[in-house]
């Protein structure tokens, strides 16, 4: 499948991090072009429409942008070098690969026999940030009654994501110089917190992302090594399931704490498809050895809040944002093939 190998190596050659996806966007302008459709240009979003007739429209999405390089690499992270059966380059697992997977994929499925739908192909920008991504381009299309989110996750079908969290605490004291004692010292009563916050236990059990979890992640008090601090403040991660409304989680936070707490984001809720969906299931015909799992990274699924979707693609998630980044060849081609079926499955599944 040399088409497929191809697209993905143009795409990994243009550096696009998130926020200067102009470039690769062209290029895929000019490959949905190519293959007969019709690009729909929004801003750093670009989508195509295929419609097969009256019926169900699915959203196919994944993103254009890649987190910066980084250091450490062996390898040009932008010559799409093919070696031992491999795509080196930044984006060439997360989620350019995916994403020429899906187009690919969606055109075959279109080329004979098309199904009795319609799918809307989003090549959506900022996605590792968050930012004007899916979420700007949403309210500007059809709403769609499923969708397939492109992330590298071994073709495994993830029916549900966890949620984000972020809090700062703010622990309070008094200064005084540390050579006569006295005060209070606030980095003791933020040393408090985290031991409060690592007892914190959370019982309801989600049967795909299992219980929240709580992490203490940067911490900084103190102005001179002779100042007993008066402020420390500690930043908590904090990543949710449906089972708990963040308002829930904020509280019981508050309740462990001696410091003052702020939310800093609780807008990334956390998502979950029921298995029996048709969605899922066209997921799991395409690919019989895959197994339903709940993802703990997060992804744009989290602006599909409503409409039932899985997360699936080529590719494996802790190659992502790592120096010398690859795709197998043979995973590229798994994944054209994979979303090809995935759409025939959809559409028979989800018929009247």
């Amino acid at each position: 499948m040399i088409l497929a190998v191809e697209l993905l190596r143009d795409l990994v050659r243009i550096p696009s991090p998130s926020g200067r996806e102009d470039a690769v966007v062209a290029r895929l302008e000019d490959e949905f072009r190519r293959l007969g459709w019709t690009p729909q240009r929004h801003g750093r979003n670009l989508t195509a429409l295929l419609d097969g007739g009256p019926g169900p429209l699915l959203l196919l999405n994944s993103h254009t942008d890649t987190v910066p390089v980084g250091e450490n690499w062996t390898k040009d992270p932008h010559a799409a070098q093919v070696e031992n059966g491999r795509i080196y380059g930044r984006g060439a697992n997360d989620a350019k690969g995916c994403l020429a997977a899906m187009i690919l994929g969606a055109a075959q499925a279109f080329a004979k026999d098309a199904p009795k739908g319609r799918v809307l192909v989003a090549a959506s920008c900022e996605e590792e940030v968050l930012g004007k991504g899916l979420e700007k381009l949403l309210p500007l299309l059809p709403r769609p009654d499923a969708a397939v989110v492109g992330e590298p996750t071994g073709l495994n079908p993830a029916v549900a994501q966890k949620g984000l969290i972020v809090l700062e605490i703010d622990a309070s004291g008094r200064a005084a110089h540390a050579a006569h004692g006295g005060g209070v010292n606030a980095v003791e009563g933020a040393a408090r917190d985290v031991l409060a916050l690592s007892k914190l236990r959370f019982d309801k059990v989600h049967p795909a992302l299992g219980a929240p979890t709580l992490n203490v992640t940067q911490i900084s008090g103190g102005s001179s090594h002779n100042v007993i601090p008066d402020r420390c403040t500690l930043v908590v991660d904090i990543r949710t399931t449906p089972d708990y409304a963040p308002d829930e989680i904020v509280a019981r936070v508050r309740e462990a704490v001696e410091g003052s707490v702020r939310v800093r984001s609780s807008r990334l809720d956390s998502v979950a498809t029921d298995p029996a969906h048709p969605v899922v299931q066209a997921a799991l015909a395409a690919n019989p050895a895959g197994k339903p799992y709940g993802s703990p990274t997060l992804s744009d699924w989290v602006f599909l809040k409503g409409v039932p979707t899985v997360k699936a693609g080529p590719g494996d998630s802790r190659r992502s944002h790592t120096p010398d980044e690859y795709l197998e060849v043979a995973e590229l081609e798994a994944g054209v093939r994979f979303y090809e079926a995935l759409i025939r499955n959809y559409f028979l599944k989800a018929a009247p």
